[in-house]
């Protein structure tokens, strides 16, 4: 009898978002425990939902895409399937299953980070391949959502959380994107910004490389390969981009002598499809460190209004309000050209921020 009503306490508090359970005000309408099983929660929406449109990618595109954007307001349901950590072999698969639950799936924007190709980037320990290309929630996923000691205390964090803040989004919003807000309060104790920029740095798989004495390589571009021809085996509309993360992030590839690479890797994306770049040092990721920031919630992800100017670049929607150094269609005929701006972007604004120069330095020695 008590385990029965343990599982029936889970099913209705429902903390992972899994089960579809009704909502309550003050009671389990916000679920803070989904950041915890981001994967399981996304492979299971993409089943109720059967989205039109995607947004594939990290959690860059996660915090960055709306699906509510005007450029593609009319390709609805849409979902924002960025995942937290994601390689691009886990972005390639949870685009292969949004495709298998919905084979009419029409639009895709697909972010891509040089961090996901990292040689030694393995998959996540909540990824498993066998919730994916399926229309049901596996058996260990929904034993587990409903008679796991952690499940409850998942439903016990819920209840606390909605007696005191009931009426918050929580961290994920009903398409899927992340709500930075949230995220900031909850898994950054509040911190953002300049505040929060050191930790992430001195943790990305650049610097780490470099303090292991190891180059950083790359590999797993046969994946973007497996993209692109799943869009045209299926008709989708695919639109490929490099995320705009702040300048901090280009100095940490530089420092850790991994630039060469980030340029040819960029080379062979253009090679095999055409691909927006909004990296470099732009006047939207050149943005002054500050604790609170316009652009950037940290060094690595963007606010949802930058992505709106990525979205808008990409679809040529309001194109008069993006900046005009904000977004270069690569090509193999472009990106030569490119990467030469990009060198000497680099050094005006070196030039005339030489302590934010220092700021990643002193991060990379310490």
């Amino acid at each position: 009898m008590q385990t029965i009503s343990i599982s029936l306490f889970n099913v209705g508090v429902d903390p992972y978002g899994i089960f579809n359970s009704p909502t309550w005000l003050g009671l389990n309408q916000v679920k803070p425990e989904k950041d915890k099983q981001v994967r399981m929660f996304k492979a299971i929406e993409v089943i109720r939902i059967q989205p039109n449109m995607v947004f594939i990618g990290s959690s860059r595109t996660e915090f960055g895409l709306d699906t509510a954007h005007p450029a593609v307001s009319g390709v609805q349901p849409g979902y924002n399937l960025g995942i937290t950590g994601a390689n691009i072999y886990e972005a390639r698969r949870y685009f292969e299953h949004a495709i298998a639950n919905n084979p009419l799936l029409k639009k895709a924007v697909i972010g891509v980070d040089f961090f996901m190709f990292g040689k030694h980037k393995k998959n996540q320990l909540d990824f498993s391949e066998n919730r994916l290309l399926i229309s049901h929630i596996t058996l260990p996923d929904k034993l587990n959502s409903i008679f796991s000691w952690g499940v409850t205390r998942g439903s016990l964090k819920t209840l606390k959380v909605n007696q005191s803040s009931g009426d918050r989004v929580g961290h994920f919003y009903p398409d899927g994107r992340r709500n930075p807000n949230y995220y900031i309060q909850d898994i950054y104790g509040g911190r953002q910004g300049v505040d929060i920029m050191a930790d992430l740095l001195r943790k990305n798989d650049f610097f780490q490389s470099k303090r292991r004495g190891e180059p950083y390589e790359i590999s797993h571009l046969e994946e973007v390969k497996t993209i692109v021809k799943l869009c045209a085996e299926h008709q989708i509309e695919c639109h490929f981009f490099i995320s705009p993360a702040h300048a901090t992030q280009w100095e940490s590839i530089r420092l850790s002598g991994a630039w060469e690479i980030f340029e040819e890797w960029k080379r062979n994306l253009a090679e095999i499809t055409p691909i927006w770049d909004f990296s470099g040092y732009n006047s939207i990721t050149t943005e002054p460190l500050s604790r609170t920031m316009t652009n950037y919630m940290d060094s690595s992800h963007y606010y949802k209004e930058i992505g709106d100017l990525v979205l808008n670049r990409i679809f040529q929607y309001n194109q008069e309000i993006v900046p005009e150094d904000f977004g270069v269609l690569l090509t193999p005929e472009t990106v030569e050209n490119h990467l030469k701006k990009i060198i000497k972007a680099r050094e005006i604004w070196a030039t005339n921020n030489p302590e934010v120069v220092h700021y990643v330095e002193s991060i990379l020695r310490n």
